[in-house]
C-alpha cells in the first residue's frame, strides 16, 4: 500500500524516551497506520535504542522499520532517512519527542487528499520540570486554502513559529528534488532544515492543529544555554552552510529571498543572546561576537545589515549586564508588542 507520509526519527542515546513517542504513532485505524511509514535512524546509538525501536517493528511490520548507521549526527540521520522514505510527505520527530495522535489522524487525511510543497503548523511545548504544556500556534484565516510566500511573509506574526523543525512538513518529491543535504556532525542544523528547503516552495499549506509535542526542560538537551555555549562552532558550521544558499536567491521564487533572510537575522539573534546575554560571564564572548560580525560582513553584507543594529541593541544589553530572564521577561517581550502594535520594525529587518 502506497504511503502517505513518513515520519523520520533521528536516534542516538534514546532508550528511555523512545517507547513514549513510538506509542503516538500507533492510531486506531488500521487503514491510516497502513498509510504511514515510521522510520528509526540509528545513528550508532551504544544503547538499547534499537531494541526498543524493534518491539515495535515486529509488532507493526508494515509501520515501524529501523535502518541503522554510523554515528554522524542529527542532520547525518535526517539525510539517511530521506534516502530510505517511501511516503508521499515526510516530518521529522526526535526521539525524545512525540505526537498528538488525534492530531496525527486528522492530518492523514489532509495529506491524502491535498498536495503541496510544505506545510507549516502549530505545535507544543512540553516542560519536563513543570508539566505544563504551551501552544505554539500558526493563524491564518482560511486555513482550506495554499498560500505562496509572500502571503505568508506578510503575516509574519502569525506564522513564524510554524516556520521551525517542529512546524514543519515537506512533500517528499519536492524536499529530494533540490538535492540538497544537511550539516553533518553537528548541532543545530534544524535551522538549516526549516529554513532552505522552504525557501524554494511555491504552495504551502497553514495547519492550526498541534500535532508536534516538543519535550523541553532537560539540561542536558542541545538547546539548554551551557550546551548552546559549549557548541558555539557548531552555530557558525550551520551558519555558513545557510549563507553560501545567497549564491542561490535569483532562483528562488516570490517570498524566497525575504524567508531566508529573516531566517537567518533571526539566527544570528539566537547567537546573539547566547553569547551576550545568556552567557553568565558578560565580557566572556564580546571579542568573539565582534570578529563574528567581521567575518559575516566579508562572507554576506546583506545580512549583515539586516542584524547590524540587533547587534548593538545587545552590545548595549550585555554591557547593561542584563540577565537572560529579564531580557526574555520583559524587554523582548516589551520589543516584540512595540513590533506588533506600532511597526517598531527596524531591529528585525
Amino acid at each position: 500500500m502506497e504511503k502517505i507520509l513518513s515520519i523520520i526519527i533521528p536516534t542516538y542515546r534514546a532508550e528511555k524516551f523512545l517507547d513514549k513517542g513510538l506509542t503516538s504513532f500507533i492510531m486506531g485505524d488500521a487503514a491510516k497506520m497502513d498509510k504511514l511509514e515510521v522510520l528509526v535512524v540509528n545513528d550508532g546509538s551504544p544503547d538499547r535504542s534499537v531494541e526498543v525501536a524493534q518491539k515495535y517493528a515486529d509488532r507493526y511490520p508494515r509501520t515501524f522499520f529501523i535502518v541503522s548507521k554510523e554515528n554522524g549526527g542529527h542532520g547525518s540521520a535526517i539525510n539517511e532517512g530521506v534516502r530510505h522514505i517511501t511516503g508521499k510527505y515526510f516530518k521529522v520527530v526526535d526521539a525524545d519527542d512525540w505526537v498528538d495522535t488525534a492530531a496525527l489522524e486528522r492530518l492523514m487525511d489532509i495529506l491524502e487528499k491535498e498536495e503541496f510543497d510544505a506545510m507549516i503548523q502549530s505545535f507544543r511545548r512540553y516542560d519536563i520540570s513543570t508539566g505544563e504544556y504551551e501552544p505554539q500556534k500558526v493563524r491564518m484565516e482560511e486555513e482550506n486554502r495554499l498560500y505562496a510566500l509572500p502571503e505568508l511573509m506578510e503575516r509574519w506574526d502569525d506564522i513564524y513559529l510554524g516556520l521551525s523543525f517542529h512546524g514543519v512538513l515537506y512533500r517528499t518529491k519536492f524536499y529530494r528534488d533540490q538535492d540538497y543535504w544537511l550539516v553533518e556532525h553537528a548541532f543545530y542544523e534544524d535551522q538549516e532544515y526549516a529554513t532552505i528547503p522552504l525557501s524554494r516552495a511555491e504552495t504551502i499549506r497553514v495547519l492550526d492543529d498541534e500535532l508536534y509535542v516538543y519535550r523541553v526542560g532537560d539540561v542536558n538537551q542541545s538547546v539548554s544555554a551551557a550546551n548552546q555555549l559549549r557548541h558555539l562552532p557548531d552555530f557558525e558550521k550551520v551558519l555558513w552552510k545557510m549563507l553560501d544558499f545567497e549564491r542561490c536567491l535569483d532562483e528562488l521564487p516570490p517570498g524566497g529571498r525575504e524567508h531566508w533572510a529573516r531566517k537567518l537575522s533571526k539566527y544570528m539573534a539566537d547567537i546573539y543572546q547566547i553569547t551576550l546575554i545568556k552567557n553568565p560571564d558578560k565580557k566572556d564572548k564580546r571579542a568573539y561576537v565582534k570578529d563574528l560580525n567581521r567575518r559575516l560582513r566579508e562572507k554576506s553584507p546583506y545580512i549583515y545589515g539586516c542584524v547590524k543594529n540587533k547587534y548593538r541593541v545587545f552590545v548595549l544589553l550585555n554591557r547593561l549586564h542584563m540577565s537572560d530572564e529579564v531580557y526574555n521577561r520583559q524587554f523582548a517581550e516589551g520589543l516584540e508588542f512595540a513590533r506588533k502594535h506600532f511597526h517598531v520594525n527596524k531591529l528585525y529587518k
